[in-house]
Parts: structure tokens; C-alpha cells; sequence
């Protein structure tokens, strides 16, 4: 199959003349660091994929085994996704051993948690074969690699679909696994990241445009894909391995910050603390990818998602009008680039998480298997925020946000003011509602004062306890819940509500206002849209009546404004006229009298 002709890099490697890669009967070809190549002589024999570890090769030299593509970079990100990076992957490549194949785009940087002298990195762009400094560096395509090097560990954190050029045979998922099997020792490990088409990152992402490196079958036509988590190991044992550790992978699959295994996701006591560190990494996510652009870049913070999926769809401005804030009035030249979701990937998560779902919803899975038996390095139980967690580290209790509005659905007020009074008097009190943990309630002892204690914990940094406060206003009128509280029209007024049941008096002018929305959830616009629809068709009934009853009242004054004039043309109407004139006339005439 041929693919497009790739599109040129940022800063693309020139391409050594008359490449031998080029062709697929030429042999390997070496590239020293000043980028010179040496190839085989006319006329010599020459095998298709030659073994890289007989070839003498420096700290800094390129390899090109074969189907090498020129000018083309996969870890620029303007051929696809990022490459894999994160600091939660990079404890995993601290368990590995031995001989390292790093198969596919992974960011330099991440292989510097490497602790193995012998490291060697295929990647298929000749345009990242100089980003690896200090390795050995194969470029070309997986099928292209001979099969007698054998490595103690490969790693493919970047999943196995951009191993192969656009030259090669359209390669199922199941032959690129058994491809990078060959090159594994017998008792060898594999670190291996397999996306799920079903996660919360594709749920809630509009269709996405297609890119000039998409010459490959979609994965979800593929039938040897495994579909599921339990499908990923059934496949993974039949091939020979053993599972050591598996992870669900948060918040997406090439930059995950949280990593939660089985074991960890089955312990329904900490369920609170896996919500929170998985909200945390959605919404902290969300922040970096709606950065400000530079200052004086009239960016629309409502993007259109005509551009994305095609003009018969709405965008943010189409569906607020006028409403949607211009760019200057946001941030003044100060432009963020919100993106458009169908639902907050956030609040999918934690719902997912709650209702036992978070392994089938992950993003993405990290399978750590071994051929024999596991050797001494271990892969931690749950990675978060950089910091490899046991199960017994994490606090116990559920989120305060749910808490909340279990108590809210079940018009439980006293509950609700106690959780909001010892939330808002506690240290906790600057910390978002879903990133506090409450843990078990005690009752206390006979000849204490009643009542009932309640513990919170808090792994986020405290704000101002305000802005927390309103944060959990707009959570609750984002996630359908407005309807507990009949009564506030907007968050600021929700804001003084929630104040009120702690004790405290509250304007709702004095409820500062929020940050700028990192997403535009389509949902959300469509609701605004709907709402906005309704309030103007109801506006519409009541001018409607007005004009109505303007118009009737009009025609009765006219009819009465008509037999006033008839009955004046009468003789009683004219001796009437004529006794209220004088009747008049003497009222003037007593009023003059007693001014004297």
C-alpha cells in the first residue's frame, strides 16, 4: 500500500543522497553524527534487515535498517499525537533490565529514567533519529529489524501503531505484537501501552480530522485488536507472557500523570482518592492545552467546530449568539484556546470511577509482562503525580462533592450544614469540594458534647475558600443538579445559599468570579442554547399578551371615547354638561372666597 507523501518537519534531517533505504532490496546503511552514510558497494550481495548489533556503531550513530521515511518526525506532533512523556512513565522504565529496545516515538527526554548502559531506539522518521543523543538509533520501519537481536526489555509506551513506515504491508495489531515478540528474550519483559477506542478521552472528544498519518486500516476495524482490557491479557497470555502489572491510564494515553493498577481500582474504600487525583489530572490537563497564545492574537475562545467535524455542525458562537465573550473582553489580547468536548472528561471519570467502571473507560492501558520468571524490580501499585503510591497510602472516604449532593438528593439539610460548616472551617476549607477526602465518621463518646466527628483530608493545595465555595456552586449547576436548589438563579446566588447554611451572611455581588472555562462542553452549549431558547420563547408569550391587552384596552377607550361623544350631543348630555359647569364654576367661586 502507498502512503501520502509525507509532509516536511519543522526542522527535517537533510537526507543523505541516493539512500540505500530507499529501495527495499538495499541493505543497512550507517549514519555517523556529522551525517555522513556508508553503503554497500555495487554489485555486493545485500540482505533486506541485517543485524544492528553487528555493526560497529558509536554512542551517537544511526542505523537505517530499511523503509526509513525522509523528512517526517513523530515527535514534532504534527503528524499525530505527542510522543510518550510523563513522569508516571518514566517509573516505569526504571524497572527495566538489561539490553533496551525502545520501539516507536517516545520523548527524549523520558529515556533518561533509563538506568541500563545499553540502550538502542527504532523510530521510523529519519528526523528524529539525531533527537536521541548517547544511544544507538535504528531508523526505518519494525518488519525491517532482524530478528536475532534479542533484547532483555522492550519498550513500546507509544503502542504499536506507528512502528511501521508508509511503505510497509498494512500490518494487523496482532503481527506488530508478534513482531516485537521476536525481539524478546525468553525471559525478557515488555512494557506495552494499548489505547481503548472506548475511553473517556474518545467519548468525549468531537470526531477528530484526519491526518497525512493516517494511511493505515482504522484500529476499530481491526479484528485482531484486542477490544477490552480483559481481551488485551487473554491475548498477551496466549502469546506467552505473564502478566506482572497492569495500569489504567489517566488522562490520556501518551502523557498520563495517573497510573492505577487492578489491585488498587478494586479497593472500594479509596475510591474518594482515585476521584480526585483523576480529576485533578483531567482539569489539570485541560489548563495546559488552553494556555493563553501570545499577547495581540485575536484567537475566538469559542472555536469552531465546523473546522473540526465538518460545516453542518454548530459551533460555541453559533449556539450562544452574542452571549459568547469576545476574545479581548476574556483576557484582553491574552487568548485561551478552550477546547470543544461533548461532555466534561472530568466528571465522565470520577463517574466512571464511582460506578466501577474505571479500568473498562480508561484511556488507555499499560501492560507490564514477562516471559520468565519477574526479576527483581517491581512496578509500583498506583503511580500519582509522579509518586509511586501502595494501596494503603491512599486515604480511605468518599469526596466531599459527593457527600454533598447525596445529601442533596435526599433533602438531608442537617447533614448538608454540618459538611459544609466543618468543610468551610477547616484547613481544608481553600481546597475544591472534589479534591477534599472525608473519611469515616465517628460518634463520640458518652459525656462528650453530641454531634458527630468528621475527618478531611485534603492532597490539593488550599486556595481562597470563596472561590472553592463557588467552584462547587458551578460544579453543581454543570452537573444537573441545579434542580436541589430551586431557589438561585445563577452560581453567585447558589454561592450565597451554600454560605448562608455555614452561618455566613453573603451578597451575591461579593462572590468573586470564576477562571475562564478551560473546555466548551457541546452538551453544556446545547443546554445554554435550549435555555436561551426557552427564556426567549416565554419572553416572546408576555409581548405578545402585552400587545394583546394594549390593544383591546386601546379599543375600549376609543369605544368609550365615542359614547362620551354621543351622549354630550344629547339635551341630558348637554344639561348635564351645562350642571357640571356651573357646578364648577361655584366650586371656583367658594375656593376664592375662602382664600380671602
Amino acid at each position: 500500500m502507498t502512503g501520502p507523501r509525507p509532509i516536511p518537519a519543522t526542522n527535517p534531517t537533510p537526507a543523505p543522497a541516493a539512500s540505500p533505504a530507499a529501495s527495499p532490496g538495499a541493505g543497512p546503511a550507517t549514519t555517523s553524527a556529522a551525517g555522513s552514510a556508508t553503503t554497500p558497494a555495487a554489485g555486493s550481495a545485500t540482505t533486506p534487515a541485517a543485524d544492528p548489533a553487528s555493526t560497529p556503531t558509536a554512542s551517537s550513530t544511526t542505523t537505517l535498517i530499511g523503509g526509513e521515511m525522509l523528512a517526517w518526525s513523530d515527535l514534532d506532533g504534527s503528524h499525530g499525537p505527542a510522543p510518550a512523556d510523563g513522569d508516571a512513565l518514566r517509573l516505569l522504565l526504571s524497572t527495566a533490565f538489561g539490553r533496551t529496545l525502545v520501539a516507536g516515538p517516545h520523548a527524549p527526554q523520558l529515556l533518561a529514567a533509563l538506568s541500563t548502559p545499553d540502550v538502542t531506539v527504532l523510530v521510523r522518521g529519519d528526523a528524529d533519529a539525531t533527537a536521541y543523543p548517547g544511544v544507538k538509533v535504528l531508523c526505518g520501519s519494525l518488519e525491517k529489524l532482524a530478528t536475532p537481536s534479542r533484547y532483555d526489555t522492550v519498550i513500546a509506551l507509544d503502542g504499536p501503531t506507528r512502528l511501521h513506515s508508509a511503505e510497509s504491508p498494512p500490518f494487523t495489531w496482532a503481527e506488530t505484537l508478534a513482531q516485537l515478540l521476536a525481539l524478546l528474550k525468553p525471559d525478557g519483559r515488555l512494557l506495552l501501552v494499548h489505547e481503548n477506542l472506548l475511553g473517556v478521552h474518545r467519548l468525549t472528544a468531537l470526531p477528530p480530522t484526519p491526518t497525512d498519518a493516517d494511511w493505515v486500516v482504522p484500529d476499530d476495524h481491526d479484528p485482531a485488536r484486542p477490544a477490552g482490557h480483559a481481551q488485551l491479557l487473554s491475548h498477551l497470555t496466549a502469546a506467552g507472557l505473564r502478566i506482572t502489572r497492569d495500569y489504567s491510564v489517566f488522562p490520556r494515553p501518551s502523557s498520563p500523570s495517573v497510573l492505577l493498577s487492578g489491585e488498587v481500582l478494586a479497593v472500594p474504600e479509596v475510591a474518594g482518592a482515585l476521584e480526585a487525583a483523576v480529576t485533578t489530572a483531567f482539569r489539570t490537563t485541560a489548563r495546559a492545552d488552553s494556555a493563553p497564545s501570545a499577547p495581540g492574537v485575536l484567537a475566538d475562545p469559542a472555536p469552531s467546530v465546523p473546522d473540526m467535524v465538518g460545516d453542518s455542525a454548530l459551533s460555541a458562537r453559533d449556539m450562544l449568539g452574542d452571549s459568547a465573550p469576545s476574545a479581548p473582553d476574556m483576557l484582553g489580547g491574552s487568548v485561551p484556546s478552550a477546547r470543544d468536548v461533548l461532555a466534561d472528561p472530568a466528571r465522565l471519570a470520577a463517574a466512571a470511577l464511582r460506578h466501577g467502571l474505571g479500568t473498562a473507560l480508561a484511556p488507555a492501558w499499560i501492560v507490564v509482562a514477562d516471559r520468565g520468571a519477574p526479576p527483581q524490580t517491581s512496578a509500583p501499585g498506583a503511580v500519582i503525580n509522579a509518586t509511586p503510591l501502595d494501596v494503603t497510602a491512599l486515604p480511605p472516604g468518599r469526596t466531599l462533592a459527593g457527600h454533598l449532593l447525596a445529601a442533596a438528593q435526599r433533602r438531608d439539610l442537617p447533614t448538608m450544614r454540618e459538611l459544609l460548616t466543618v468543610w468551610q472551617s477547616d484547613l481544608c476549607a481553600g481546597v475544591p469540594a472534589d479534591q477534599v477526602i472525608v473519611g469515616p465518621r465517628t460518634v463520640p463518646a458518652a459525656g462528650t458534647p453530641a454531634g458527630i466527628s468528621v475527618s478531611l483530608t485534603a492532597p490539593a493545595p488550599a486556595g481562597e475558600p470563596l472561590e472553592a465555595l463557588r467552584a462547587f456552586a458551578a460544579e453543581v449547576i454543570a452537573g444537573g443538579y441545579a434542580h436541589l436548589w430551586p431557589g438561585p438563579a445563577d452560581e453567585a446566588e447558589l454561592t450565597a445559599v451554600l454560605a448562608g447554611m455555614t452561618g455566613r451572611d453573603l451578597d451575591p455581588a461579593d462572590v468573586p468570579p470564576i477562571p475562564a472555562a478551560t473546555t466548551h462542553v457541546v452538551g453544556d452549549l446545547l443546554a445554554g442554547r435550549e435555555r436561551l431558547t426557552r427564556e426567549l420563547a416565554e419572553a416572546r408569550a408576555k409581548h405578545d399578551w402585552y400587545e394583546k391587552m394594549l390593544l383591546h384596552r386601546e379599543a375600549e377607550l376609543k369605544r368609550v371615547r365615542r359614547m362620551n361623544a354621543l351622549l354630550s350631543a344629547t339635551a341630558p348630555g348637554k344639561a348635564a354638561a351645562g350642571l357640571v359647569g356651573r357646578l364648577r364654576a361655584g366650586k371656583r367661586a367658594v375656593r376664592r372666597f375662602r382664600n380671602r
